[in-house]
């Protein structure tokens, strides 16, 4: 867990969000907040303390989480977290050979590196069927070429998880092996993508133009990429989304009805509205509690996560759906969304993103 809850409290507050509005505008991802971070024990949660971690337990993680957004309004840093320690941090910890844990993980719990996991690939995103990248033997190790993208963290990691196809199997599908690749090796390159949104979370192009790495790159075993290391790990990364959304609809709520108050001398709403809003509200500390257990089998119980899918699936277009409501209620209000809440409100696109591929996801598991 990290270190008191009172430092989280004060990580938070301070340095995070008085220096928010200014790194937004300059999309700036900020190694020295970053490093803060290690050293309050976040990016390290649910770590053992033998390999550099701060240990705790993924309610824990869900609750910091959770509580980090609400008070430090940035979704991008919150982001930049999760799938630091969701996909490439516990997967090393889990499937990791020792001497890749004793390597690796005291350098990313420490904030002293960056890790992010690569996965999507043009055209096909995430799913297993469309990645082209290869990794072809080479004497002792591998020759990894291809390209990735979306890559969260990508442009500023220093330990990439990559997924690559490294032939096939019986029966006929992509064999998928998972490499650990450090950026500072020879033919890889990051080239970064300017989004609209999340502006202090880095996402990046990136390319494997012949990367060399050793038969020890290998997390896990060949052919276990997908089935151990990314399955397992985006079911982290999406539960923990959860719980950081709703401690920014919770900071969003509260930033409209203090505007509301201040500017209409109250909070009067007529009949209706009064329920929409209870309503809305209620919900979003359900989800809050549902997103922590959510985080719990993610982290403790794949099978029993995966049988959940269609909460997931719920809690997503329940989002998204209030995304859109209370950007409506702003606009309708003509509430003034100046800092904070503007870029609350613009990092929401995070959710209706995310809504429609869960509606994808929907589609395929009910129609």
């Amino acid at each position: 867990m990290a270190d008191s809850p009172d430092q989280l409290k004060d990580l938070a507050s301070g340095e995070v969000f008085g220096t928010l509005e200014e790194r937004y505008q300059n999309s700036e991802f900020s190694r020295k907040l970053w490093e803060r971070m290690g050293e309050v024990g976040l990016l390290g949660m649910t770590v053992p303390e033998n390999y550099g971690g701060s240990g705790g337990t993924p309610a824990e993680l869900a609750e910091a989480v959770e509580e980090f957004t609400r008070i430090g309004c940035d979704l991008g840093l919150s982001l930049s977290w999760i799938t630091h320690l969701a996909l490439c941090v516990k997967s090393i910890e889990y499937f990791g050979t020792r001497e890749q844990k004793e390597k690796y993980l005291p350098l990313l719990a420490s904030g002293r590196w960056v890790g992010a996991t690569a996965v999507s690939e043009p055209g096909s995103g995430a799913h297993p069927g469309g990645i082209d990248t290869r990794a072809e033997e080479s004497g002792s190790g591998y020759t990894l070429t291809g390209r990735k993208i979306f890559v969260t963290d990508g442009p500023v990691a220093d330990l990439l998880v990559v997924l690559a196809a490294t032939g096939e199997t019986e029966e006929g599908r992509k064999e998928l092996t998972a490499f650990l690749v450090e950026t500072d090796t020879p033919g890889y390159e990051a080239k970064p993508l300017e989004l609209t949104f999340l502006k202090t979370s880095p996402h990046g192009e990136l390319y494997f133009n012949g990367v060399t790495v050793g038969s020890g790159s290998v997390l896990a075993g060949r052919g276990e990429g997908h089935t151990l290391v990314s399955k397992e790990a985006f079911a982290r990364e999406r539960s923990l989304v959860t719980a950081a959304v709703s401690g920014l609809f919770s900071a969003a709520s509260k930033e409209v009805a203090d505007i509301y108050r201040d500017m209409y001398k109250g909070m009067d709403f007529p009949g209706t509205e009064a329920s929409s809003w209870m309503h809305h509200l209620s919900a979003i500390e359900v989800y809050r509690m549902v997103s922590t257990e959510m985080v719990e089998a993610s982290f403790i119980d794949y099978e029993r996560w995966r049988k959940s899918l269609g909460l997931l699936i719920y809690l997503g277009l329940s989002y998204a759906k209030w995304a859109s409501w209370i950007d409506e209620f702003t606009t309708d209000k003509k509430l003034n969304p100046s800092f904070p809440l503007d870029i609350m409100l613009n990092d929401m696109k995070l959710v209706l993103v995310g809504g429609e591929l869960l509606l994808k996801e929907g589609k395929k598991l009910y129609l």
